[in-house]
């Protein structure tokens, strides 16, 4: 692969994970679950799915 051909191939991973992370928060927040996420200290944090889209 040339040099473009893996930057195109890596911009359509990242494109569809962050799609797929979007899909995800809005299926949680249709039914009023949270997220399990990390706020980069080490500590566990539980948000709302609706309160992550908001921002």
């Amino acid at each position: 692969m040339t040099e473009t051909e893996i930057e195109d191939f890596l911009q359509k991973v990242e494109s569809g994970l962050q799609e797929a992370h979007h899909n995800m928060l809005v299926e949680k927040a249709l039914h009023n679950r949270s997220v399990v996420v990390s706020d980069g200290k080490g500590n566990v944090l539980e948000i709302p799915a609706r309160q992550i889209l908001a921002q």
